[in-house]
């Protein structure tokens, strides 16, 4: 639960998945990068989405609930189209008495009209839940404000279940490219790579048993950046063939060499993100 969020806003995060990384390693590349202490905050996040048939899924629209303690948000976001590896979303965020959908708060919002069809008609069901331990750093920097936070735990479906561990970068205020430049940095320092499957994503694969590559066909080389990103995620498996084979169809040889047999192996190599995030940066100014 974001505080420092806006009840209405556009909310930019890069996202990082992480494996064998809790907070003290992140602290201490915190600490390493800034050359001070950030002091750290833990909470125990509950949230429940929402969904009628994969109608929201299918309209880009997540509306989900989140307790932290005895408080309570109803959020919705839409999503948007993804940039040089940050996710830009709408999102709007409200204050509720108790865990369930305020249906009277989503009447008065703009959705597409087969969302807003089984909203009037109160016909949204609880299709998954996540839990996890979130760890907040507010992060300052001259031109920036950044609030990191580390999300360890799980996203559960019936029986199913898909571990979280990410790091998301979101943009409080300020200059964007900072944001990039510094979240470039501290995954230097971190097994880690972009990461660009969201938690709702995670659930609807999981209802629908269907793999993170399903459905999808790279054409272009941001296709493939995706697909490997894809391949490194823990919903695949991981899927080292498949993360090789994207990396070869990139087509950057010195990154083969740099980080291939690492990738082949399963291994999560120092500086593949932020490789990752620069290449997306490049593909996304060639696209212009």
């Amino acid at each position: 639960m974001n505080l420092a969020s806006t009840p209405e806003t556009i909310e930019v995060e890069l996202k990082l998945g992480l494996r064998d990384c809790g907070v003290d390693q992140v602290s201490i590349a915190l600490h390493d990068l800034l050359h001070r202490e950030i002091r750290a905050q833990t909470d125990t996040l509950k949230n429940a989405y929402y969904d009628c048939q994969g109608v929201l899924h299918e309209h880009g629209i997540a509306i989900r609930t989140r307790s932290v303690g005895n408080r309570h948000e109803m959020t919705v976001k839409v999503r948007q189209a993804v940039e040089s590896g940050l996710s830009w979303r709408k999102e709007r965020n409200m204050t509720i008495s108790r865990p369930v959908l305020d249906y009277g708060a989503l009447d008065g919002l703009p959705f597409p009209n087969p969302v807003s069809t089984v909203i009037k008609s109160r016909s949204l069901d609880l299709v998954f839940e996540n839990v996890f331990e979130r760890t907040d750093w507010r992060v300052t920097l001259p031109d920036c404000d950044l609030m990191l936070s580390l999300d360890k735990g799980s996203v559960r479906v019936d029986r199913r279940e898909s571990p979280v561990s990410e790091l998301e970068l979101e943009l409080i205020s300020g200059d964007v490219n900072q944001l990039i430049e510094f979240g470039c940095q501290l995954a230097d320092s971190l097994p880690s790579f972009m990461a660009v499957i969201s938690k709702a994503e995670r659930g609807d694969r999981l209802i629908r048993s269907a793999h993170p590559m399903q459905d999808l066909k790279p054409r272009q080389r941001g296709d493939w950046l995706d697909w490997l990103s894809r391949a490194l995620d823990p919903l695949s498996g991981p899927a080292p063939d498949e993360a090789y084979r994207a990396l070869e169809a990139l087509g950057e040889n010195q990154a083969l060499v740099t980080f291939g047999e690492s990738v082949a192996r399963g291994d999560l190599p120092l500086g593949l993100s932020g490789w990752m995030i620069k290449l997306s940066m490049e593909s996304m100014r060639g696209a212009d």
